[in-house]
């Protein structure tokens, strides 16, 4: 990206959002602090109204506005995938809501890229089997949690669990959702177990924003509370140590068990799980034998080792 470049995209970035610090435009940009610097300093002798805070960052001040933005062929088609893919995997409410965002989009854009976009339309498809299309689930379920989340209110839920096949009225303080193992899931700390819980989203089966208020400040972001988790009653952290011989032949079962993260580790791979059940998740570990090591939770092993001692005494006869 040359410099006129890296100029205009920091100015749309700075008007994106309320505060930028210098350390979040280094690293999008990949360029040191003291570029950026040189590049805010840039922005200002241009007449871009600044304004800054010592040990917070960036901002644009109110009364600025800059003219609206155009877009590339590319940006305009990565705009219509990512829409295609989001809308299978949203509730029927952020569907109309993104439908609505992409035709503003389009409304902007100058006619070679209009007939480029209708051209190529027809071209993407995405099908996918995700449980938040079910028509059970209520009508602005992402919405609500969200406002939830904004007005720090706390949600009232009718939740029918997995594990014990019953409903019960939980009143939950959301603080994220996340989608892993093909389905959405709300973090939040449920008032009836007095602790955090997560609730797949299409087991929810009514929701309501209700006048209850909690402090949203004291609770861990959904990114700590996946960072620091180690075991609930309905989730835990699964890592595993797996040869890098097999990972083209997981690289599709692994979203089946909840699969979140990898990171590399030499001839090795460490990937990351959540889980809420060691039955499930250890049958799997068995089918690729020696090529994974499990190395949290110990509880994980047990499971295991149980399993295969059942095994030999079914199948192995001296």
């Amino acid at each position: 990206m040359n410099r006129i470049d890296r100029l205009t995209a920091i100015l749309i970035h700075l008007q994106s959002k309320k505060i930028v610090t210098a350390h979040e435009l280094a690293k999008r940009f990949n360029i040191s602090k003291r570029t950026v610097y040189r590049d805010i300093r840039s922005l200002e002798e241009a007449g871009i109204p600044i304004g800054s805070e010592p040990g917070v960052g960036y901002f644009i001040v109110d009364s600025y506005h800059l003219p609206p933005v155009g877009f590339s062929k590319e940006e305009a088609s990565a705009l219509l995938i990512a829409n295609k893919l989001t809308e299978k995997l949203t509730d029927k409410s952020l569907q109309e809501n993104l439908n609505s965002a992409l035709y503003k989009i389009r409304s902007i854009l100058n006619v070679n890229e209009k007939e480029f976009i209708e051209k190529i339309d027809h071209h993407i498809e995405v099908f996918s089997s995700s449980s938040i299309q079910n028509s059970n689930i209520p009508y602005k379920i992402l919405d609500t949690i969200l406002k939830g989340i904004d007005k720090k209110q706390a949600l009232g839920l009718t939740y029918n669990s997995l594990s014990k096949s019953e409903e019960s009225c939980r009143i939950v303080e959301p603080i994220g959702i996340c989608h892993y193992s093909f389905n959405w899931h709300l973090i939040a700390y449920c008032r009836l177990r007095n602790d955090y819980r997560d609730f797949r989203i299409d087991r929810i089966k009514s929701i309501t924003l209700t006048d209850q208020k909690f402090i949203i400040e004291n609770k861990p972001s959904i990114q700590d509370y996946f960072k620091t988790i180690t075991s609930t009653n309905d989730v835990f952290i699964v890592r595993l140590l797996v040869d890098k011989e097999i990972i083209s032949e997981i690289s599709q079962a692994k979203y089946y068990y909840g699969f979140i993260d990898e990171k590399e580790l030499g001839d090795k791979i460490e990937m990351t799980f959540l889980s809420n059940s060691k039955d499930y998740i250890s049958k799997w570990i068995l089918t690729l034998l020696d090529k994974i090591e499990v190395i949290e939770p110990e509880s994980l092993k047990a499971t295991i080792f149980r399993m295969i001692k059942k095994l030999q005494k079914k199948y192995y006869h001296s």
